[in-house]
């Protein structure tokens, strides 16, 4: 018996059937059974006490990205009227959860359409009402404009890795939001050579990527003068996130 697939059954009956064992109860366990996440059987997950609805199937909240954005939060509590952008925002977790605890206004961008529509979603379940939406490639779609942060959760697994990666989430998310270029690092090599235009003087990207990928970023910020940059391990004591303070 698979003790987590217990948990997460159990998890969707007290969620989803408030403890009443029906048949689609039985029919959606079968399903986590054969690797379905649970959280998109539930429709929504919590996120750092912000109510995230999934019905577009984004990329499901990870708790390595609650905790860094906990973090975040806590570093800027007491600064006001900031300006963020939450770049590859997906579900949107990530600057809904920065706008409701900072009150911050907070811009979204994300290429899939769907996503956008999760987002304007998202927000009205929170009632953040600060804030624009692009549909954007990146930065491709984005007015400009300078931020004091970008908080951005790109693509970053290496596709020559992929036996690494847990089949129900390999089979059942969208392996665009999943996987990138160049070991992975094709969008955070994007945000340290052009993000700079989009941010105020001493502004930082926080970047989250995959641990392993450390000495290749640092071998690619060599001699680079725009910014200095540190890392923020997650809880499991992993680097996590690539920090870039613009030097300028």
């Amino acid at each position: 018996m698979n003790s987590i697939n217990e948990q997460e059954k159990k998890w969707l009956l007290d969620e989803k059937y408030h403890g009443n064992k029906n048949d689609e109860y039985y029919r959606e366990c079968n399903e986590i059974d054969n690797g379905m996440p649970v959280a998109y059987l539930i429709g929504n997950i919590e996120f750092l006490d912000c109510h995230i609805d999934l019905e577009y199937r984004p990329l499901i909240p990870r708790a390595e990205t609650e905790y860094w954005v906990n973090i975040f939060i806590k570093q800027n509590k007491k600064k006001r009227n900031l300006k963020i952008l939450d770049l590859f925002s997906g579900s949107g977790c990530i600057g809904i959860a920065v706008s409701k605890h900072l009150n911050a206004e907070v811009d979204f961008a994300e290429i899939d359409a769907k996503n956008i529509l999760q987002i304007n979603k998202n927000k009205g379940i929170n009632k953040i009402t600060k804030g624009n939406v692009f549909q954007s490639d990146v930065f491709s779609n984005i007015p400009e404009k300078k931020y004091d942060f970008i908080l951005a959760n790109p693509p970053y697994l290496d596709r020559n890795k992929v036996s690494q990666v847990q089949d129900s989430v390999l089979y059942n998310e969208d392996d665009h939001a999943l996987f990138a270029d160049q070991q992975g690092l094709k969008f955070v090599y994007e945000l340290i050579n052009i993000g700079a235009e989009y941010i105020k003087d001493g502004g930082e990207i926080w970047i989250e990527f995959d641990p392993w990928q450390t000495d290749l970023i640092d071998e690619y910020l060599i001699d680079n003068n725009q910014w200095n940059h540190s890392y923020l391990e997650d809880q499991y004591k992993k680097d996590r996130v690539l920090i870039l303070k613009n030097l300028t």
